[in-house]
């Protein structure tokens, strides 16, 4: 039995020899099996990748005979994809009719920027005047035609005229820039307009015989964002309008000109010796005040003086302060005038007028005023509006009869404020009595 035991073991012991030694073959087998595999994984792949595009050029195919509405446009697409799979190097043909589409709107863009750009742009200097179109830079100006932008900076001269219909034409100004003419206006723009910048101007002009006259004319809308302008205008002899900024046009047939203004300081002066009239800020359709520091003086001998007014349109007053004075010596005047409706929601308005008849407010349509006003006559002469809502108070106050108060004082908050008074007397005399007694 131990015989057999020991030739057991031997046997067993030559038997894990003998498996130990196929163990390599079978390891490089698995080697083998191992790389294939990863090959194969490869090869799976690619095979997908190609199976992917294989697909993506037949499922148009597919898709053309299913899509009505497109099949053209997917069959050509298809075809050229077809010719381009086989060789990399033509796949870029693919991508070419993007490159000649966006030529061709790039030269549709060329072509846009040239028509919005204004059409005559013409400043006038010592007497000369000046093509801007031609000579885009000089020195104390700059003009931007893919903005439509013309730059002042501390120009002087008299008179801007420009054409922009297409485009709406927008003036920025930089430092003091001065425009002055004794014929017409000293800018005068057809089109739409933008006012803006960190600069000022002062733009003064004339009426004459056949002409209005004073500073800014926009047969179109305007739009004041910022700036400080000093504007004046100056009636002669004649019988023409003397106005500080209008929009539109009244000669002849209207041309409706909105005037919006959101910021900026705006002074105007309008005054008209001759037989004609006098306004400050005027516009053929709707003038809105957001906001700004806006003061306007006019006055004439025998016509209509008019501190702001809008024709065919609504006089509307979101925000800012403004002040006007509005004289006619032997005619009629009124601060705010408006043939629709004038309508107040916010600002401080300080209104004046004198004449033969004269009224804070004119108005042939309706007036709307914010109750945070208070009560107002309308048929005053002379206005301060500044409304109860925009300030802050510990108790609920009406407004006072005299509107430069403000607040009426009650006696009820006399009685309070003197109560108040007389405890802290007695707490001050209650601790100096301590201090001495310390």
């Amino acid at each position: 039995m131990k015989k057999m035991s020991k030739w057991m073991s031997l046997l067993m012991v030559l038997a894990m020899i003998f498996m130990l030694v196929p163990a390599p073959a079978l390891a490089a087998g698995s080697e083998e099996t191992a790389a294939t595999a990863t090959r194969d994984k490869n090869i799976v792949l690619v095979t997908n990748e190609v199976v992917t595009d294989q697909a993506i050029v037949s499922e148009p195919a597919a898709t053309d005979k299913t899509a009505d509405t497109a099949a053209v446009l997917q069959q050509t697409a298809t075809d050229k994809t077809a010719v381009t799979a086989d060789t990399i190097v033509e796949t870029p043909v693919v991508p070419e009719q993007p490159v000649a589409a966006a030529n061709k709107t790039a030269a549709v863009d060329t072509e846009t920027v040239n028509t919005q750009a204004a059409s005559y742009l013409c400043l006038t200097q010592n007497g000369m005047i000046i093509d801007v179109l031609a000579a885009n830079t000089g020195a104390d100006y700059a003009y931007d035609a893919a903005a439509n932008q013309l730059t002042l900076n501390n120009f002087v001269g008299e008179e801007l005229n420009a054409v922009s219909v297409a485009d709406t034409f927008k003036l920025v100004l930089l430092g003091n820039n001065v425009l002055k003419t004794n014929a017409g206006f000293a800018v005068n723009v057809v089109g739409d307009m933008n006012l803006s910048g960190a600069g000022s101007l002062a733009a003064a002009g004339q009426s004459t015989d056949v002409l209005k006259g004073g500073g800014i004319s926009v047969i179109g809308n305007l739009v004041i964002d910022s700036g400080t302008y000093d504007i004046t205008a100056t009636g002669n002899d004649g019988s023409r309008t003397a106005v500080g900024i209008v929009t539109g046009e009244d000669d002849g047939a209207i041309t409706p000109g909105n005037l919006t203004i959101n910021g900026g300081d705006i002074d105007i002066a309008s005054v008209n010796t001759g037989l004609g009239s006098a306004y400050g800020l005027f516009a053929f359709g709707n003038q809105t005040i957001n906001g700004g520091n806006i003061n306007v003086s006019t006055e004439c001998i025998k016509d209509y003086s008019t501190g702001i007014g809008a024709y065919n349109g609504d006089l509307v007053f979101n925000g800012g302060v403004t002040a006007v004075n509005a004289i006619s010596h032997i005619g009629e005047a009124a601060a705010l005038f408006s043939n629709q409706n004038i309508i107040i929601n916010n600002g401080i308005l300080d209104l004046c007028t004198a004449g033969v008849v004269a009224q804070a407010l004119d108005c042939e349509g309706g007036i709307y005023i914010n109750p945070c006003y208070g009560n107002v006559d309308l048929t005053a002469s002379c206005l301060y509006l500044d409304p109860l809502c925009s300030k802050q108070f510990a108790k609920h106050h009406a407004a006072s009869s005299n509107p430069k108060t403000g607040v009426e004082t009650t006696t009820a908050d006399a009685l309070i404020a003197g109560i108040a008074l007389l405890s802290l007397m007695g707490l001050a005399m209650i601790v100096s009595k301590r201090e001495v007694k310390a």
